[in-house]
């Protein structure tokens, strides 16, 4: 019946296309809310992830600005606020997760996701997002999952926008990965629920940038025999001094401090399961200090610090509280830089990223985080140890070929230090769509 609803949605789609022209597009470079970084720019912020891999912030308000440079008539015809942008974004995958460790375990998995869809401004302060999630996994016959896409987005204040329905979620809330496990954007790479989004100048080198949504994850009918769950997080990054406002190419050292929330909460007064209602809060405020080195590259300073409570009223985990820290040291280097379209060796923009770090954590749990750096296990419901201390290293490059298409390649490596054992992942990824810019 669901599915019937949707084709339902479909046909809608197609009458309210008719007498409104129709622009094909793989869609115009995107960015965040505010500023954008130019991929193809040196490189001046060190990034903890592959940015292919980052869903983007629809920037129509810049692509009203660019209408506004070209003639009436030609905005009455073609601009942003009078088509139906039609596009598609894919991305193929190979990841292989080599986890023997007794926390958690490993996976084997290749496929790709496809989301064709549709986008229409409401007016310069909203827009409708209409389209389908499809994903798919090498042997297995068919399509192996997928999920309507159903977006709306409103601005009715400046640096400030309303997300309800399909959300920028995953690796693009920008969680550190005891937080938020990476291997989510594999196993549940949608969200659906409400977002607010912030980016917001404090001075002219001081910043704010704020993710805060609700993820609802499974709805609860009454006395039915399971639970409602449901994920709620705040994302943030407090830049004390950086680059200025509006600064042309600046390369300056930024000092800023993000801070994060997350809860996990399943349960429900209707519920007939016999289990226990559980919550569970992980929280982390760090330091970050980014300088860039000569025009090709950037090395970070990371210093995070994670907390864990367990509120729920009859506690079912194996520690009420705990704590983490994650110092890391990393380096964004563009060690190639050839125009698109040239004949040479390297094509498009390559970067390489390094990161070295030290995990300690004290009977730490986190309810959506990778179980990699937690004090449980995910497959061993009497194991639990208290203390954990690992070395982390990752290795990544990526090729933005244009503005369209990205190749990503990274292998992340958690050497315990208890276990003297190694756990290590490797990912191969193509992109072609929405990227960040």
């Amino acid at each position: 019946m669901k599915r019937y609803y949707f084709l339902l949605l479909l046909c809608s789609l197609g009458v309210a296309l008719q007498g409104q022209e129709i622009e094909v597009s793989t869609a115009r470079p995107m960015d965040t809310v505010g500023v954008v970084t130019d991929y193809f720019a040196r490189p001046y912020r060190v990034q903890r992830e592959l940015l292919l891999l980052q869903d983007a912030v629809d920037d129509w308000r810049g692509e009203l600005y660019d209408d506004d440079m070209q003639s009436e008539a030609w905005r009455r015809d073609h601009g942003r606020q009078h088509t139906w942008r039609i596009g598609v974004d894919a991305t193929t995958f190979l990841r292989d997760a080599a986890f023997s460790l007794p926390y958690t375990r490993g996976y084997t998995a290749t496929g790709f996701f496809v989301t064709p869809y549709a986008k229409h401004l409401l007016g310069p302060d909203a827009q409708l997002t209409l389209g389908v999630h499809l994903a798919g996994a090498a042997g297995y016959d068919g399509i192996r999952a997928w999920q309507p896409l159903v977006r709306l987005e409103y601005e009715p204040f400046a640096h400030f926008r309303l997300v309800m329905g399909s959300l920028y979620g995953t690796l693009a809330h920008g969680l550190y990965e005891p937080m938020l496990d990476r291997e989510r954007y594999i196993y549940a790479h949608q969200e659906e629920g409400v977002q607010i989004l912030t980016d917001y100048w404090l001075g002219n080198r001081q910043r704010w940038r704020m993710d805060t949504w609700l993820h609802w994850e499974e709805l609860l009918e009454p006395w039915q025999p399971r639970q409602e769950r449901f994920t709620l997080g705040s994302s943030h990054e407090l830049t004390l001094y950086g680059p200025q406002q509006r600064g042309h190419c600046v390369r300056d050292v930024e000092v800023s401090v993000p801070f994060s929330f997350l809860g996990s909460h399943r349960g429900g007064q209707f519920s007939t399961l016999d289990t226990c209602i559980q919550s569970l809060f992980t929280e982390s405020v760090g330091l970050r200090v980014n300088v860039p080195v000569g025009q090709v590259a950037a090395v970070a300073v990371d210093v995070p610090f994670f907390f864990y409570q367990d509120i729920s009223p009859t506690k079912c985990m194996a520690f009420n509280n705990g704590w983490a820290w994650w110092p890391q040291l990393s380096a964004d280097w563009m060690f190639a830089q050839g125009p698109t379209g040239e004949k040479s060796f390297w094509h498009g923009s390559w970067r390489l990223l390094l990161q070295a770090g030290y995990w300690q954590g004290h009977q730490y749990i986190a309810p959506r985080g990778s179980y990699l750096f937690q004090s449980v296990s995910w497959h061993r419901p009497d194991f639990a140890v208290a203390e954990r201390r690992m070395a982390t290293g990752k290795l990544a490059f990526e090729n933005r070929y244009n503005e369209h298409f990205s190749l990503g390649l990274d292998t992340e490596y958690y050497y315990d230090l208890e276990e003297k054992a190694m756990d290590f992942a490797f990912g191969l990824y193509l992109r072609y769509g929405l990227m960040p810019k």
